[in-house]
């Protein structure tokens, strides 16, 4: 009988073309697949709680697979960009994205916005997203038809750098609200115009900014399920080093 496991992950974004596995690009999920084959022997999916885009970093990606009994993840072959902070054996239902409660993503405008901003502004257009229910307007097309929901919380710093929490995030959202908070910031939109945006039902025209200021903080989950919920246990990579 084969266990389930779940691993915290954390990358940057630069060498990958994004998560989700494509033939002949490196992406995060083909390099973590390919050293766990090499581990156990046999290819085992790996799920992932976001399909991060390419260039996008994480501190707190969260991945499972089920298949094996045990493998000694601290012997994985990983490459310096990718490193395995944790590993738990979780609960047999256990999955990486369909578990999971919400995500807690942080932007860097420091990336890109040169000039001096106007950050109450960008707030003044985050307080006027209060009471939509649905954000889908700030996302880009997909074959994802389901709504976007509001974010929980949030939080933007004066020296620019944005926190956003959600249940869900469709895709490019973060990347498209922090383009145009960029934008109301340095005087070149309304702050009432992000709300208008998302309220519209045609493809995103505002602006999307560069995905190396974006950072996936954290993954959420129901405690009960949460395989990393207290203190290590099972199995950790050694102490927490940033890798940028």
């Amino acid at each position: 009988m084969s266990d389930t496991f779940a691993l915290l992950l954390e990358y940057d974004g630069a060498p990958f073309r994004g998560w989700q596995d494509q033939p002949g690009m490196a992406t995060v999920q083909g390099t973590l697949e390919s050293a766990v084959r090499a581990l156990v022997g046999k290819r085992l999916a790996v799920h992932g709680a976001s399909r991060t885009d390419a260039g996008v970093h994480a501190l707190g990606q969260v991945a499972s697979l089920s298949g094996c009994r045990a493998p000694a993840f601290h012997q994985l072959q990983l490459p310096s960009a990718l490193r395995l902070r944790r590993w738990e054996k979780a609960d047999p239902s256990f999955h990486a994205r369909s578990s999971s409660l919400g995500k807690r993503y942080r932007y860097d405008f420091r990336c890109f916005v040169q000039t001096a901003p106007d950050w109450d502004r960008a707030r003044a257009a985050l307080r006027a997203l209060d009471g939509l229910s649905d954000l889908s307007g700030l996302s880009s097309p997909s074959n994802d038809r389901r709504p976007a929901p509001p974010l929980t919380s949030w939080e933007l710093t004066d020296e620019g750098v944005l926190e956003v929490s959600g249940r869900a995030f469709r895709k490019h959202q973060v990347r498209n609200l922090a383009g145009h908070l960029a934008a109301v910031a340095l005087g070149l939109a309304t702050p009432e115009s992000l709300r208008e945006l998302a309220l519209r039902r045609r493809p995103w025209m505002g602006a999307r900014a560069p995905a190396h200021g974006l950072t996936l903080l954290e993954v959420l989950y129901p405690p009960e399920l949460d395989p990393f919920r207290s203190p290590r246990s099972n199995g950790a990579a050694g102490p927490d080093r940033p890798l940028r």
